[in-house]
């Protein structure tokens, strides 16, 4: 499965939530499908950050370690 960026994921997720909001009569199926993408995006965002801020720590680490 290719990576995507956060900003893609996010973007997904926007848009999942863009679908929730313009329709009229929600499907139960399809809504439950987009319920199901949203949880995966969610769990997938939440590790993804939590990567990119200890990589922020570990500059600002070294950082301070240089001063």
């Amino acid at each position: 499965m290719k990576k995507t960026s956060i900003k893609q994921d996010l973007e997904k997720l926007e848009a999942i939530a863009t679908w929730f909001e313009n329709e009229k009569d929600i499907d139960v199926e399809e809504g439950l499908a987009k319920v199901k993408e949203g949880a995966v995006l969610v769990r997938t965002l939440r590790t993804e950050l939590k990567d990119v801020e200890n990589q922020f720590e570990e500059v600002k680490k070294d950082l301070l370690e240089d001063v």
